[in-house]
């Protein structure tokens, strides 16, 4: 969690015999942040949760971002979808057998992933998740819910 949030206590999404998973796996290129906000638009605009459409977008788009820059070419970036009745579920994950070097911030600046900022404060939750499959690295997802 970023130090500059307070953990909240939330309901976290229940999965019930109506979810439905969506998957999109995309090479590490600069078009997979579009294709993935594509998707995700795609998904979520004709459903009961497209009031979350634009934050989700935001994101994923940011998580993506995050993900094809840290990872070589040869790399897949998978996003994974899960639509609940109240909210959705958001993965993304690379397979990447290496880490690109972060650049390093230019002088005076602070070293800060704004994509993470961002996810702290407008998802309802967030986190990571150690990925079952080789090579071994983490999954980052969050969750946004539809106010009851």
């Amino acid at each position: 969690m970023h130090p500059h949030t307070t953990a909240v206590v939330r309901t976290p999404i229940r999965i019930s015999a109506g979810a439905r998973p969506f998957l999109l796996a995309a090479p590490s290129a600069p078009t997979t942040p579009k294709a993935a906000r594509d998707f995700v638009r795609a998904v979520l605009r004709r459903t009961p949760l497209a009031p979350l459409l634009d934050t989700a977008v935001l994101l994923t788009s940011e998580a993506v971002t995050s993900s094809h820059l840290r990872t070589p070419r040869s790399a897949d970036i998978l996003l994974r979808l899960l639509t609940a009745e109240h909210g959705v579920r958001i993965s993304v994950h690379d397979e990447a057998p290496i880490r690109l070097p972060r650049p390093a911030p230019a002088a005076g600046e602070q070293e800060a992933d704004l994509g993470l900022l961002l996810t702290s404060h407008l998802a309802d939750d967030w986190g990571t998740t150690p990925f079952a499959g080789l090579p071994r690295s983490t999954s980052l997802w969050f969750e946004l819910r539809i106010d009851r």
